[in-house]
């Protein structure tokens, strides 16, 4: 959510730099379906609908490593787009955090309670997250960082992700706003 929350603020930001929506057209993603397929993955397994279905929530940890692992090659395609290195950073470290811990990314019991969220008993599963227990593998790259409960949109995030919102946030602001020229002295 934290990511989803920059992305939006830096949207505004650039059109009140006077960017243009338009402007996003001209980037060149190379392997868009991949890209597309692997995020549609991730909707899919996160579903309501999904969740709700016992015989396939046992898929869900291999669906979400392979959809991860289909964006980290994808993304790798495109390191020239400005912000990308940065959000490639961020892909990586999640990725090795959720492959790391049997494809879900632990939570600090700590960084749950702050934002208020109601599982925090260790080995819980809630979609894609679990709590952190004793055998969490690599707890630094995990969801050890809270936006408190009150503040807008609570939730747990990691390193991972405000790399990957820092690069959303950096592509976006080069891509829709032009810098102005430099003007040289005569």
């Amino acid at each position: 959510m934290i990511i989803l929350f920059a992305v939006v603020v830096s949207f505004i930001v650039a059109l009140l730099r006077g960017g243009q929506l338009t402007r996003l057209a001209d980037l060149n993603f190379r392997w868009r379906g991949v890209i597309i397929f692997g995020f549609l993955l991730q909707v899919l397994i996160f579903s309501g609908y999904w969740q709700a279905q016992l015989e396939t929530k046992s898929l869900t940890p291999y669906i979400y490593v392979a959809s991860m692992l289909i964006l980290v090659v994808a993304l790798a395609k495109n390191l020239s787009i400005p912000g990308m290195p940065l959000l490639m950073a961020g892909l990586c470290l999640n990725s090795i955090a959720i492959i790391s811990n049997g494809g879900y990314m632990p939570a600090s019991p700590e960084a749950l309670a702050l934002a208020g969220k109601s599982f925090t008993l260790p080995g819980q599963v809630n979609n894609n997250s679990m709590v952190m227990g004793p055998s969490t593998q690599l707890f630094f790259l995990c969801d050890i960082f809270a936006i408190p409960k009150g503040f807008i949109f609570p939730n747990v995030f990691s390193i991972g992700d405000v790399l990957i919102g820092l690069g959303g946030v950096y592509l976006i602001q080069k891509v829709l706003v032009v810098a102005p020229k430099q003007q040289t002295a005569q």
